[in-house]
């Protein structure tokens, strides 16, 4: 007897009754069989060793999907679970998913007991060992608590040493139990276990073939953490790791790590002058002016862009009233990572005298993001269809609560300001819209040399609002101008804004790290909400779309970046500082100085080593501070009436007239660069 499966191409194969997924790949190459970890079997991830069924879907996972690196990680987290327990046996396993970059798993260790990183190698050594004993995953599911493999559970639940029942497990087995596991119910979530060797762990799977496959793991780090996420209950131990399929992926990994640590944007800020944070003020940066600098060439280049694209730069308000957050679907959606002011007044029957938290009229809180305001400049008055697209733009300043286990940096601080910007158009226009700003995202980030980037369309959450025609039209109308743009996408379901969906565009850095940065999101919900109205063509009154989008995300998340990306050595046009005036000795101070203005009055940012250090130690500290340029002035220098220039990493540009110089500068500028820009797409049109 056999039966037929249907593969992801549409072909059918026949296979034995009884024929596993495994079985499968072997019929249709070794070397297909050889890389299968799991299968999808009518979209449902299964184990190499499940029984086909006549009729079934199957899609063969291997080692180059990123699913397979998925479950590679999900299995290393059970061995990481294993060499703990045998080298903590006291240690109470509770949960360990994968992560972006690897996996983790939390641990509740009793008695007073803890895992460092100290503990890293023997941990390590015990990983390999089990990983050499190649044994396979086997997926166990438990009838009843009676059930062998659930006694089996127990005795690890029950570990060596006395240190009692594992609370944990036994909550997970409960919520399950009472969710139908166990029940003998046909759609009842089922009560499953892997095992390994002599390691067995309540999960859903599914796992790559056996342990052998984990040859290539390194545990990372280890934090705190707590059962639940929940403060009040029991703190756990949460160790790191990563693994990959093979050796060079994951040197190649390490080493990737080894140079983000020389690129860290919090060190190199501090290097460089560029930035700090300080106790009192969490999450909320300190630019110096050489950052500063930084910031305000980033807005500079953005509103010559748009000012290129027929956009209308406005300013709101930085605090409204909380009704208005409440209209707008804020304050039940994000209310939690809001600030509210609360009004403090003298009171003689308070304690200290003061009352903190004194009733207000007008309850206010301070905004979070932009639209509402946008939304109230476009309703000041009546809108016609012949202003549409309308696109307003605000270099916005927002502030949102961040726990200080996220705050990270300039990557997730608590104020910051959004390259914000929102279209307003018909229905008709949508796909114009998309398309314009998808190409206007890309020449913006081709500017930093990002030009490697990813596009995902996110549809509705679970926190959402509008109707379900209200998503539907959305959803499909995003898809439609990412299907007409010819630009490939990946689906991310669940992940939009609660007003709508999004495109979102993740960037890959230099050493091959991905950033979430632009986004672009649908809305056509927010507009009817605050009562937006346009007479149309007919001479009725409709509701406009609204488009939000944003390029940079954030300026301060975004100067992080490319602070990691350029290493602190930005290009020429974003460099805070682009030439340093370097005079060999004080005798040749006086033409450095006349040097020193005639660049600056060309508009180049200049600075002037006045120091009596020797002209060696100059130049390797105009290096360090990744000054693009630097201009030497000695004697000849002095009696010829020009400059000695070299670039920061050594080239030489030999002796110059400083017109030439400022000449061959003139281009890197960023008035310069957005010409480049304009005239490159007047010629592609």
């Amino acid at each position: 007897m056999s039966i037929a499966v249907t593969l992801p191409d549409g072909s059918s194969r026949s296979l034995e009754d009884g024929a596993t997924v495994l079985d499968l790949a072997r019929s249709i190459s070794p070397g297909l069989a050889k890389a299968t970890v799991i299968g999808l079997v009518n979209d449902r991830q299964v184990d190499v060793r499940h029984a086909l069924q006549d009729g079934d879907a199957v899609r063969l996972v291997t080692d180059r999907d990123p699913l397979g690196l998925e479950t590679l990680r999900h299995s290393a987290a059970h061995l990481m679970a294993a060499a703990i327990l045998e080298e903590f046996p006291s240690a109470q396993l509770t949960i360990g998913p994968v992560t972006d970059d690897g996996f983790y798993y939390d641990i509740f260790m009793p008695d007073g007991q803890t895992i460092t990183p100290a503990d890293f190698p023997k941990i390590e050594q015990r990983m390999k060992a089990l990983a050499k004993r190649d044994d396979p995953f086997v997926r166990c599911v438990a009838a009843s608590e009676r059930d062998p493999v659930f006694q089996d559970y127990q005795a690890i639940d029950k570990v060596e040493g006395g240190a009692g029942f594992n609370q944990f497990k036994r909550e997970i087995v409960d919520e399950l139990k009472r969710a139908g596991a166990l029940s003998g119910e046909p759609d009842a979530p089922e009560l499953s276990f892997y095992r390994s060797g002599g390691f067995i762990d309540l999960c859903r799977g599914p796992h790559v073939p056996s342990t052998g496959w984990l040859k290539h793991t390194k545990l990372m780090k280890v934090s705190g953490a707590y059962w639940r996420a929940d403060a009040s209950r029991e703190p756990l131990v949460r160790v790191y790791g990563t693994a990959f399929f093979k050796k060079k992926e994951l040197a190649e990994y390490l080493h990737m790590l080894e140079e983000a640590k020389k690129r860290d944007h919090r060190v190199l800020g501090e290097q460089l002058d560029l930035f700090h944070f300080v106790d009192d003020a969490p999450g909320f940066p300190f630019l110096h002016p050489k950052g500063a600098t930084i910031y305000n060439l980033l807005q500079d280049f953005m509103r010559g862009m748009l000012a290129r694209r027929d956009y209308h730069e406005v300013r709101t308000p930085l605090i409204l009233s909380e009704s208005m957050w409440h209209r707008s679907g804020h304050y039940d959606n994000y209310m939690e990572n809001m600030f509210f002011t609360r009004r403090q007044v003298r009171d003689a029957r308070a304690e200290d005298g003061i009352n903190h938290n004194a009733e207000e009229d007008r309850p206010m809180a301070v905004k979070p993001m932009n639209c509402p305001g946008h939304l109230l400049i476009y309703k000041h008055r009546l809108r016609s269809h012949n202003e549409f697209p309308l696109r307003l733009a605000e270099m916005g300043l927002v502030h949102r609560r961040e726990m200080s286990g996220v705050r990270h940096g300039l990557f997730r601080v608590q104020a910051f300001t959004q390259d914000d910007a929102h279209h307003f158009c018909t229905p008709e226009q949508i796909n114009g819209e998309i398309n314009l700003l998808i190409d206007f995202f890309f020449e913006v980030y081709g500017a930093f040399g990002l030009t490697d980037v990813a596009l995902e369309l996110s549809t509705r959450p679970e926190k959402s609002i509008g109707s379900d025609e209200m998503w539907e039209a959305a959803e499909s109308a995003l898809k439609g101008a990412l299907d007409a743009s010819g630009r490939a996408y990946k689906l991310n379901p669940g992940d939009g804004a609660f007003y709508g969906p999004k495109i979102d565009f993740h960037i890959r850095d230099c050493i091959g790290r991905t950033w979430q940065c632009g986004t672009i999101q649908l809305d056509f919900s927010m507009p009817g909400r605050f009562g937006l109205e346009y007479v149309g063509a007919d001479g009725d009154r409709h509701t406009p779309v609204m488009i939000h989008r944003a390029c940079y995300g954030s300026i301060e998340r975004f100067f992080g970046i490319i602070t990691e990306h350029f290493a602190g050595a930005f290009p020429l046009w974003l460099a805070p500082v682009q030439v340093h005036v370097l005079p060999v000795s004080e005798k040749h101070l006086e033409y450095a100085r006349a040097v020193q203005d005639q660049l600056a009055r060309a508009g180049l940012r200049v600075e002037l080593d006045e120091s009596d250090e020797r002209l060696g130690y100059k130049i390797r500290r105009s290096a360090l501070m990744k000054i693009p340029y630097a201009v030497v002035i000695g004697a000849k220098e002095v009696e010829h009436g020009t400059i000695n220039a070299r670039t920061s990493d050594g080239e030489e540009l030999g002796e110059l007239r400083v017109e030439q110089f400022i000449e061959r500068l003139g281009a890197f500028t960023v008035p310069a660069l957005i010409a480049s820009f304009a005239a490159a797409r007047e010629a592609a049109a």
